[in-house]
C-alpha cells in the first residue's frame, strides 16, 4: 500500500511539472504573438497615413494605444500619443486631432509625475493654438509655460520666448514681439546653445522688416546666414529668409549685391522641395526686375506661375508666391489677374498671415481696384490698410520698439564693457606674469650661460677623449679587417682540406675497387666492398661540407638521400628494394653527421646482404626525427626475413654490429635492434646544437 501511494504521488508530480512547462511555453508564445501583432498594427497605421487614408490610420493607431497601454504605462502611452500627433496635420479638425493628442499627453505625464514633459506638452498646445490663430489663448498658455519652466529651473526657455515673439508678431504687437525675441537671444547666449539661433534671429529680422526698419532687419538677417551650415534637409525657410534679405538689400539700393547673394545661396545648397524652389524663383525674379533685366525676370515669373499649381493652400510660402505674382501682374498692368492672386494670398486660413502681411495685401488690392475703376472696394481696402497700419505703427509702439532696441544695444554694450574689463584685468594679470616671467627668464639665462661655459669645458675634454677613441677605433678596424681576412683564409683552407680529403678518399675508393677485381677470396672481396661503402659515406660528408661552404654542419635530408642513392647505384641487388626516407630538416654537427652516416651505411649494407636472400622486392624505411626538445631518433626498418631464431645481439660480435655500437657510443646515444617481421634498428642520441 505504501509503494502504491508513492507511485500516485510521483505521477501527480510529473503531471504538475508538465502543466507548468506547457503554461510557460504558451505564455512565451502568446507574448511573442502579441508583440508581433502590435508591431504589425503600428506599421499598418503609419502606412495608412502615408497613403492618405487618414481616418483609417487614426483608428488603427487608437487601437494600438488601447491594446498597448494600461495603468502604470503612462509614459509609454504618452509617447504613442505624441507619435500619432506628428502624423496628423496641424489643421486637421476631424475625429482625433493633434490638439486631442497633446491634451492626452498632458494628462498622462501629470499622472506619471513627469513635470518637464507635462510642461512641454502644454507648450505644444500653445504652439498649436497660435497656428490656428487663437493668439490671445496661445500667449496666456505660453506665459504659464514660461512661469512653470522657470520654477523647475529648465534651461531652454528661449524656445518659449521665441514662440511668444511669434505670437505677438501675428497679433501686430511688434513691441512685445521684439521684446520676447531679444529675451530669447539673451537666454540662448547665456545657455551657450546656439542650435536654434537661425530661427530666433530670423524671427527678429522679419519683425524689423515688417516694421520698415530695413537696416536693422538686414543686420539680423546677416546674423541668420552667418550661423547657417547649409546642410538642412528641408531648406524652404533658408531660401525664404534669403529672399527677404535680398528684398531688404534692394530697398537700400544694393540690387547687385542682392542678386549675387541669392546666386551664392543657390550654389551652396540646391532647393529641396517645391516650396524652396518657389522661394528661389520668386527671389530671382524680384532681383532681376529690380536690376531692370526684365527678360530674365519674366522667365522666372513664368516658371513661378507654373509652379503655383503644386503649392498647397495655407502655407506661408504659398502666400508669399501669390503676393509676388499679384505684384508681377500689377507691374504688367494686368489688374484682373493680380486681384485673383492677391485674394488667394488674403484668403489663407487664420494664423498663416501676419497683420503686416494682410496690410500689404490690402494696399496691393487698393491699387488694383483703383486702376480698374472699382473705387468703392478700393476705398474699403485702403481703410483696412490704414487701420492695420495705425495699429502697428502708432507713435507709442514705435517709441517702445526704439526703446527696446536701445535697451538691447545698451545691454549688449554693457556686456561688451564687462568683457573688456575682464580682458583688461586679464591683461594686467598677463603684464604681471610677463614681468615675473622676464625676471625668471633672466635668472634662467644666467644659469644657462653658466651651464654653457661648463659644457664648453666638458666638450673640450670630450674632444680630446674622442680623438683618442678615434685612433683606437682605427686600430681596431684594421685589426678586425685583418681578422676577417684571416677568417676567410681559414674558411677557404678548411674548404680546401675537405675538398682534398674527399678527393683522397675517392682515390682510395678507386684503388680498393681496382684491387677487389684481382681478389679471388669471396670474404676478402666482401670486406673490401664493405670498406668501399664506409669510405663512400665519409667522402660524401666532406663533399657536402665543401659544396655548401659550411665547415660545421651537414643538412641531413640531402646527405641521407644522396647516401641512399649512392648505395642504390653501388649494390647489385638493390634494384628490387624500395627506400622510404622520412627525414626532418635537421642540420647536424660534423662530429655527429659522420658517425650517423656510417651507422646508416652499415645498416643498409647489412639489410642488402641478409634481409632479402631471395630475389624479391622489399621496403626499407629510414626516419630521422626529433624525439623531445633535446634528442634525435634514427630508425631503420625492413620487412625482410629478420634475425635468425635464437640470435642474441649481445653475444654477436661481427664487425658491422660492433661498428654500430661504437658509433652509437660516439654519438653519446643508445642503440637497440629488434626482429619483428623484419629488423628494426633504433639509435637515440643527444642533439649537440641545442
Amino acid at each position: 500500500m505504501k509503494h502504491y501511494f508513492q507511485k500516485v504521488l510521483w505521477v501527480i508530480y510529473i503531471i504538475s511539472i508538465s502543466m507548468i512547462v506547457r503554461t510557460h511555453t504558451f505564455s512565451q508564445s502568446h507574448y511573442k504573438y502579441r508583440a508581433d501583432s502590435l508591431s504589425q498594427l503600428r506599421s499598418s497605421a503609419i502606412h495608412s497615413f502615408k497613403k492618405g487614408e487618414i481616418q483609417r490610420g487614426k483608428n488603427l493607431f487608437k487601437k494600438l494605444i488601447d491594446n498597448t497601454c494600461g495603468p502604470g504605462n503612462e509614459q509609454s502611452e504618452a509617447a504613442l500619443w505624441q507619435e500619432l500627433a506628428m502624423l496628423i496635420r496641424s489643421r486637421d479638425t476631424t475625429g482625433i486631432t493633434r490638439m486631442y493628442c497633446f491634451e492626452k499627453m498632458v494628462s498622462l505625464y501629470k499622472k506619471a509625475g513627469i513635470e518637464d514633459k507635462e510642461i512641454e506638452s502644454l507648450k505644444s498646445i500653445a504652439d498649436l493654438n497660435m497656428v490656428h490663430g487663437k493668439l490671445d489663448i496661445a500667449e496666456a498658455q505660453l506665459l504659464n509655460v514660461l512661469h512653470r519652466y522657470k520654477a523647475i529651473g529648465y534651461p531652454k526657455i528661449y524656445y518659449v520666448y521665441d514662440l511668444l515673439a511669434v505670437t505677438n508678431r501675428y497679433k501686430g504687437d511688434f513691441s512685445k514681439g521684439i521684446l520676447y525675441g531679444l529675451k530669447a537671444v539673451e537666454s540662448m547666449e547665456a545657455s551657450r546653445d546656439f542650435s536654434p539661433a537661425t530661427t530666433i534671429y530670423s524671427r527678429i529680422a522679419n519683425m524689423y522688416r515688417e516694421l520698415g526698419q530695413t537696416e536693422k532687419s538686414v543686420a539680423w538677417y546677416w546674423k541668420v546666414f552667418r550661423e547657417r551650415k547649409y546642410t538642412e534637409t528641408v531648406n524652404q525657410y533658408m531660401f525664404r529668409d534669403a529672399g527677404f534679405l535680398a528684398r531688404e538689400l534692394i530697398k537700400l539700393k544694393k540690387q547687385k549685391e542682392a542678386l549675387l547673394f541669392i546666386l551664392d545661396i543657390q550654389a551652396k545648397n540646391k532647393p529641396n522641395g517645391v516650396y524652396a524652389k518657389a522661394s528661389l524663383l520668386a527671389s530671382l525674379a524680384y532681383c532681376y526686375h529690380a536690376l531692370g533685366q526684365n527678360q530674365h525676370a519674366e522667365r522666372y515669373y513664368r516658371n513661378l506661375i507654373t509652379l503655383d499649381s503644386q503649392l498647397e493652400k495655407n502655407n506661408e510660402v504659398t502666400t508669399d508666391v501669390h503676393y509676388e505674382i499679384g505684384q508681377y501682374f500689377i507691374n504688367k498692368r494686368q489688374y484682373g489677374k493680380a486681384v485673383i492672386y492677391l485674394h488667394k494670398a488674403l484668403n489663407a486660413s487664420e494664423g498663416v498671415n501676419s497683420l503686416s502681411d494682410n496690410k500689404e495685401i490690402y494696399m496691393m488690392l487698393y491699387k488694383s481696384d483703383s486702376a480698374m475703376g472699382n473705387y468703392r472696394s478700393a476705398m474699403q481696402y485702403l481703410m483696412k490698410h490704414k487701420i492695420l497700419s495705425d495699429s502697428i505703427f502708432n507713435e507709442t509702439k514705435s517709441r517702445q520698439i526704439e526703446e527696446l532696441h536701445v535697451r538691447y544695444e545698451m545691454a549688449k554694450r554693457k556686456k561688451d564693457m564687462q568683457l573688456l574689463n575682464n580682458q583688461n584685468q586679464q591683461a594686467h594679470k598677463i603684464k604681471n606674469i610677463t614681468l615675473g616671467g622676464a625676471v625668471l627668464l633672466l635668472i634662467v639665462i644666467v644659469l644657462l650661460f653658466n651651464q654653457y661655459m661648463i659644457k664648453q669645458k666638458s666638450n673640450r675634454e670630450l674632444e680630446t677623449h674622442q680623438k683618442e677613441l678615434d685612433q683606437k677605433n682605427i686600430f681596431l678596424e684594421k685589426l678586425n679587417a685583418a681578422q676577417d681576412k684571416l677568417l676567410k683564409e681559414k674558411e677557404w683552407l678548411i674548404g680546401e682540406v675537405h675538398h682534398r680529403v674527399k678527393n683522397n678518399l675517392q682515390m682510395v675508393i678507386s684503388l680498393l675497387h681496382s684491387q677487389s677485381t684481382y681478389l679471388k677470396d669471396v670474404a676478402a672481396v666482401a670486406a673490401v666492398k664493405d670498406s668501399l661503402f664506409r669510405m663512400q659515406a665519409m667522402s660524401l660528408i666532406h663533399q657536402k661540407l665543401y659544396e655548401h661552404k659550411n665547415t660545421n654542419t651537414i643538412e641531413m635530408p640531402e646527405y641521407i638521400n644522396d647516401l641512399v642513392a649512392d648505395l642504390r647505384e653501388s649494390a647489385d641487388t638493390i634494384s628490387q628494394i624500395d627506400f622510404e626516407p622520412t627525414i626532418e630538416p635537421l642540420n647536424l654537427d660534423v662530429s655527429q653527421a659522420l658517425p650517423l652516416g656510417l651507422i646508416i651505411n652499415e645498416s643498409i649494407v647489412n639489410i642488402i646482404k641478409y634481409a632479402f636472400p631471395q630475389p624479391s622486392s622489399g621496403v626499407v624505411q629510414i626516419s630521422l626525427l626529433r624525439d623531445g626538445p633535446d634528442h634525435i631518433l634514427l630508425k631503420i626498418s625492413d620487412n625482410g626475413i629478420g634475425l635468425p631464431p635464437g640470435f642474441d645481439i649481445t653475444e654477436h660480435h661481427s664487425l658491422g654490429f660492433n661498428l654500430i655500437r661504437g658509433l652509437a657510443k660516439q654519438l653519446k646515444g643508445s642503440f637497440s635492434i629488434e626482429s619483428d617481421q623484419g629488423v628494426h634498428i633504433t639509435v637515440r642520441f643527444v642533439d649537440l646544437n641545442k
